[in-house]
């Protein structure tokens, strides 16, 4: 386990990986608190669990995961929200919440003085279209040291998600996250950093932005997850990270001061331009001609 280093003025951030098991969600909840608990001992302010941590992923049909799921008040919420106020933390956790019939791939986040909010992913990939229901807005909760913005798993894949936080203000994104082989990544090179580490790269690098990601891992349904959490820093590279793709494992790092980073060099973010993006795009034609 990696220990954070910098002034110690700033929060720690824990990812927690590890592999829920397949649809025993009383168990599933104790293993998270286990976890939770460990991150606090490290000295995280703030906590990220995977994506799903009570139920699993990958179910044949939606009913079944329905079946189990929980809504916003139920059990593995009113525990979070305990363990959360009484180790004075911020804690992001994935489930799988019911919503009357609508089902959605939710982040949870409890807050050291008791509230509770929620994201719901508003991106899925691949199996996932037949279990859950969209998602219809981004979300960031202020905390005392800045803006966090959430992003589940796949949401990270587009750069839109990354820059409309960045720029509502988030200094951090948690991404509770079950990465697998994506599409156009080769399945023979199983030592490989996974896709979704180079897409934060970019995006903590674009956005000056820390992003912090919480994988899990084992087999679930035929599907081997890729473990490998990592936090990476606003200039693009990894502050902790990755772990082990096969390893629980809970890795820290201090949150750096973005707002810091911008002043020492040129901004990106303060070099955008705002009036290009919302211009329309203009077709260049070539009259139909070849380049002489």
């Amino acid at each position: 386990m990696s220990q954070p280093e910098g002034s110690g003025t700033r929060p720690i951030v824990a990812v927690s990986q590890y592999a829920p098991a397949h649809g025993t969600v009383a168990a599933n909840l104790a293993l998270s608190l286990v976890k939770i608990d460990e991150a606090a001992r490290r000295g995280a302010s703030i906590v990220i669990l995977p994506e799903c941590c009570t139920t699993g992923l990958v179910f044949p049909d939606r009913s079944q995961l329905l079946a189990i799921a929980e809504t916003i008040d139920g059990p593995s919420v009113r525990a979070w929200r305990e363990i959360a106020m009484r180790l004075n933390i911020y804690l992001i956790a994935g489930m799988a919440e019911r919503d009357g019939e609508q089902l959605y791939n939710t982040a949870v986040i409890a807050a050291p003085g008791g509230a509770v909010s929620r994201y719901r992913k508003a991106h899925v990939f691949g199996r996932e279209k037949s279990l859950f229901d969209l998602g219809d807005q981004l979300a960031c909760i202020d905390t005392p040291w800045g803006r966090m913005g959430l992003a589940v798993c796949y949401d990270l894949w587009f750069p839109e998600v990354t820059r409309a936080l960045a720029a509502s203000g988030a200094t951090l994104v948690a991404s509770p996250s079950n990465w697998s082989v994506p599409p156009r990544q080769s399945q023979d090179a199983p030592n490989a950093a996974p896709m979704a580490m180079h897409l934060a790269m970019a995006a903590a690098c674009s956005n000056e932005i820390t992003i912090a990601c919480a994988d899990r891992t084992g087999e679930e349904g035929g599907v081997d997850f890729l473990g490998q959490s990592f936090i990476v820093g606003p200039n693009g590279r990894l502050l902790v990270g990755p772990a082990g793709a096969s390893s629980d494992d809970c890795l820290v790092a201090e949150w750096p001061d973005s707002a810091l980073t911008r002043t020492m060099v040129q901004s990106h973010m303060d070099t955008r331009r705002d009036d290009l993006y919302r211009s329309e795009v203009v077709t260049l034609g070539t009259g139909g001609n070849r380049a002489q």
